[in-house]
């Protein structure tokens, strides 16, 4: 029996990668399986991806040896004489060399291109390979905005290990698939206060995305459990920012302080060490708002906060999310807080942040009452809230 020869390639396109494999293999290699590996950036956000080709071909193909001819005597010796000649001439097979295709390359480029858009649910074949529910699931991910590569991953993870249900039914796969992306995610971390230990945690993010109200929310969470809060403005350029943290202090009973510049704020953090939390409010920044970008720069360096939260709204489209995530990096976000879950009809982007940036998942907001609708964070129970939505026909 022939022995097969698997190799993998792995390169910046299709076309490269096919290369390397008929360099290597010949044309009669057989394409066993390709895929897309992703690259990261600082982040882990937007990187180009590489392609993965693993082929096969016979071994003995490969090496193009023949088998090795016996030694013949000379005609004339006596062994030959002994032997009485055939009455027919053997017919031996002619040996024919493969003919090269030269458009090889290209047509299994094709092939595989339209194999992989049928798997991703693109053509009515793809029962055809996404076996049971594994297709209503895969449309439902399309639907909710999930990055395509996270869907390749789990659609690769469910087939492998469906969990114990199988792939017959939806709302098991769909458990699993939620797990397998809080797996994914980095733990979740909430804002701990230690005992006799101040905090000063810092909320960072765009404008609207509601940094303000996620942070008198979480004051009022923590005035709740006993602990002393006060607010702090530093958001002081935008019009109605000061009315709407002092509305928000008054209603929850909670001090705010205002600063204006970075020296205030270290005066201020050094003054206050009678609470338990501080909680600072910053001006919303765009990736382009290079000059808000150098202040909030100053302010933290001052603050030296244990915690800053990257505050994305949750109906923000996803490639501005990576964007706001890249830009925001150099400040020391360790937290992603989430807001206005309740605002969007699909969660696909928010979940593929969470996974992409390695950023523990804080907090969820999910409504509008303040005290109220904050949620600790938990990636498992934003994938289920995903399903939800699409499920209901949102």
């Amino acid at each position: 029996m022939s022995k097969m020869r698997i190799k993998k390639y792995v390169a910046e396109s299709m076309p490269e990668a096919l290369k390397q494999v008929k360099a290597d293999l010949g044309a009669n290699a057989v394409i066993l399986n390709t895929r897309t590996l992703r690259k990261s950036s600082r982040l882990g956000l937007g990187g180009k991806g590489q392609v993965e080709v693993t082929a096969a071909i016979d071994a003995g193909a490969v090496s193009g040896k023949r088998p090795a001819k016996k030694a013949t005597r000379p005609a004339g010796s006596p062994a030959t004489a002994k032997k009485a000649l055939p009455s027919k001439p053997i017919q031996r097979p002619v040996a024919v060399e493969p003919t090269v295709d030269p458009q090889w390359a290209d047509r299994l480029s094709q092939q595989i291109k339209h194999l992989e858009t049928t798997i991703k649910g693109g053509q009515p074949g793809s029962q055809m390979f996404l076996p049971g529910a594994l297709a209503p699931l895969s449309e439902q991910l399309h639907k909710a905005g999930l990055a395509e590569s996270l869907i390749q991953d789990l659609l690769e993870k469910l087939m492998l290990e469906p969990g114990e249900k199988g792939l017959k039914t939806l709302p098991p796969l769909q458990e699993r698939a939620a797990e397998l992306v809080s797996r994914w995610c980095t733990d979740p971390a909430p804002t701990r206060l230690g005992k006799g230990v101040r905090s000063v945690v810092a909320l960072v993010g765009p404008a609207g995305v509601g940094k303000t109200t996620a942070a008198a929310r979480i004051g009022a969470h923590f005035v709740e459990l006993g602990s002393r809060v006060v607010l702090v403005a530093a958001d002081t350029d935008r019009v109605g920012g000061l009315e709407q943290i002092r509305a928000y202090a008054a209603i929850l009973n909670i001090p705010v302080e205002v600063v204006y510049t970075p020296e205030e704020l270290g005066d201020l953090i050094r003054e206050r060490k009678d609470v338990d939390l501080m909680l600072i409010d910053t001006a919303g920044a765009g990736p382009l708002d290079k000059d808000v970008h150098a202040r909030l720069g100053e302010l933290m360096k001052e603050a030296a906060p244990n915690e800053i939260h990257l505050t994305l709204g949750a109906s923000t489209d996803m490639q501005q999310m990576r964007d706001v995530a890249e830009t925001f990096a150099p400040l020391g976000i360790n937290r992603l807080l989430l807001t206005k879950l309740d605002e969007t009809a699909r969660l696909g982007a928010a979940c593929t942040v969470a996974v992409e940036s390695k950023l523990p998942l804080s907090y969820m907001t999910n409504g509008r009452a303040v005290p109220g609708d904050l949620q600790p964070g938990d990636p498992k129970l934003l994938m289920q809230n995903l399903f939800e939505r699409v499920d209901d026909g949102v």
